[in-house]
């Protein structure tokens, strides 16, 4: 099930191959296997394997890296593998457990294990291999459907323990039912989650009965587990990811538990709390945005910046499980369990509320204060992990009203190819703003966003219609003269384009926020696009300025074979010799069938 479910399970640690090369995974692996197998860095599988997205690299399979690797690998690999299930847990278990080692030492480990790995499995194995490691194995079916095929109660299990080894040990017998399901202290569990919606909507939504309001804070959900003097925190995610060495797991370590040990109240054995991790400045003595600051989990404690954990609820208190009972009585023992200091624990606040008018009111008081928007809670809505729809929980933010998004007009100066649905085409853009010259005329763009949202596939496609001719291979060592790029490499294009052949296109976000990522030191937070149109006159002068305009002609769609009717595409094929020239070559099926 670990294998089936790699996302899923969170007792192999992180695999983090990416940090030899401070790149995305499928970039490592692809440099690791150029190395394993000695390919020519320039060669035509290196560069498909590097380039994996790219149509033009990796032909109909782009997109797919584990695909690419497979056409890649297959005549370099057995024909049969000899490796169980038994031994590829145990390789990518000294993979994962191996990179707290030393870089060096880990590397050499891992070149160790990756080679033993493909020397001993087919090409097809190997194809699935890739996958487990990615953690996305492209079924085509989701995780709840594979779970329920295991047991009926496996789902339910699985959300209130995040634990895949736990639900395989309880679950065993397909003939045995769970009678109770409840969250348990130190196992981390799928938190509830809130619907969208808009002020004018929560009167109908919550049936005109009353209602909480809470704050919603930018900062990242977390589970605190506490049990006398040790403690566990959880973020969200699939397998619940363990934070408790970076927050602390006694009250004498960590960035956060010296300092709230003292204000849980005499009184408190255990609990679970389930809240918001923010950044506090010390400076300003107040909270604010995340997307402004360092990561949190990074930061120092005596700092400029420091973590303070915002409880909105409790799962457990004293061993009394309390998920049953509706928010309006859970909210009460909060209170009970911890005292609130300002700046490293506090409650989140909350209000009684039973009109649309009353929202709109918070939702201005959350706008007047930078905070991402604000959640409707029904006050009988009793806790279910990972349950969104119907649940009683709604989040209301300033991006879900047309008349409050940031819009602004953007050149796309750069692309990066998709993956899976959006494969072989160009799905999210590189944006940028004009730098003007003395007369006026934009002579330079810096990057600022990048967005991939806001279109459907169709429009998508329309787009890349209007551009598809014009798009360049950009290559980060010789970058056009056009584009001033940021200094993070996860961000530069897979192409670029000319900005007298591109087109403006008109984007809303939420806000405009500062940034480190692009050349300009802001960028925009949940950038869509809202609308696209051609550029009305060129930025910059090119070759063909001075040529006479040309009447734009309706081209007709072109009537194509299906990829699978198609000969192979051997424009990508070297040649090296033309021995075989003037030669009829005969296959004779007899001389087959004759064992040697």
């Amino acid at each position: 099930m670990r294998l089936l479910l790699p996302q899923c399970e969170r007792q192999r640690a992180a695999y983090d191959i990416h940090i030899f090369y401070e790149f995305y995974l499928q970039y490592t692996l692809a440099k690791l296997f150029i190395e394993i197998f000695c390919l020519n860095k320039n060669g035509t599988d290196a560069q498909k394997l590097l380039n994996y997205r790219s149509p033009k690299s990796a032909s109909n399979e782009a997109g797919d890296f584990a695909s690419v690797a497979y056409f890649v690998l297959k005549n370099r690999s057995p024909e049969t593998g000899s490796l169980t299930v038994h031994d590829i847990n145990h390789y990518l278990d000294n993979i994962a457990t191996n990179h707290a080692e030393k870089k060096e030492r880990y590397l050499n480990e891992l070149k160790h294990d990756l080679l033993h790995l493909l020397r001993n499995t087919s090409a097809l194995e190997q194809k699935w291999l890739i996958r487990m490691i990615l953690k996305d194995m492209k079924f085509g079916i989701g995780e709840n459907s594979i779970l329920k095929e295991f047991h009926r109660d496996a789902k339910d299990l699985y959300n209130v323990t995040n634990n895949l080894e736990k639900v395989c040990c309880s679950l065993r017998d397909p003939s045995v039912s769970l009678n109770e399901i409840e969250i348990t202290l130190f196992s981390p569990f799928r938190p509830m989650l809130a619907e969208m919606a808009t002020p004018d909507q929560v009167e109908q939504l919550t049936g005109g009965t009353p209602f909480v309001i809470e704050t919603k804070y930018d900062g990242e959900r977390l589970q605190l587990h506490k049990h006398g003097s040790s403690y566990m925190y959880f973020s969200r995610g699939y397998g619940g990811f363990d934070c408790s060495a970076t927050y602390g797991t006694t009250p004498s370590d960590g960035s956060l538990t010296p300092y709230i040990h003292r204000s849980f109240k005499p009184g408190v054995k255990n609990c679970i709390l389930d809240g918001e991790i923010v950044i506090y400045s010390n400076k300003l003595k107040c909270i604010v945005s995340k997307g402004e600051n360092p990561e949190i989990q990074a930061m120092a404690p005596d700092g400029d910046y420091a973590p303070c954990f915002c409880a909105f609820d409790i799962l457990l208190l004293n061993d009394q499980v309390l998920s049953n009972l509706p928010l309006k009585d859970r909210v009460h023992y909060i209170k009970e369990a911890f005292i609130s200091i300002e700046n490293k624990i506090r409650y989140t606040k909350q209000i009684t509320a039973t009109s649309n008018n009353e929202v709109t009111e918070e939702l201005n008081y959350a706008i007047d204060n930078r905070l991402e928007g604000i959640v409707i809670k029904m006050s009988d809505s009793v806790y279910k992990p990972n349950k969104r729809k119907e649940g009683g929980w709604f989040k209301v933010k300033p991006e879900y009203i047309e008349d409050l998004m940031t819009e602004l007009d953007l050149l796309i100066i750069g692309g990066y190819y998709g993956e899976g649905r959006r494969s072989n085409v160009i799905s999210h853009f590189l944006l940028g703003l004009a730098s003007r010259s003395p007369d006026g005329d934009p002579c330079r763009f810096y990057s600022f966003c990048k967005v991939g949202s806001g279109y459907t596939l169709k429009e998508l496609y329309e787009l890349s219609g209007k551009l598809g001719d014009h798009w360049k291979t950009f290559d980060s060592k010789n970058p056009p003269i056009y584009y001033m790029m940021g200094n993070s490499r996860k961000e530069l294009p897979d192409v670029w384009i000319e900005p007298s052949k591109s087109v403006i296109v008109q984007v809303k976000a939420s806000e405009i926020i500062r940034s480190n990522f692009f050349a300009l030191p802001h960028t925009l937070r949940f950038p869509r696009l809202a609308q696209g149109r051609l550029a009305t006159k060129r930025s910059i002068p090119s070759e063909d300025e001075n040529s006479p305009k040309k009447q734009r002609i309706q081209r007709e769609r072109n009537i194509t074979v299906a990829p699978h009717f198609r000969p192979t595409d051997v424009s990508s094929v070297v040649k090296v010799s033309e021995i075989f020239k003037g030669k009829e070559i005969c296959v004779v099926f007899s001389l087959l069938e004759k064992k040697i």
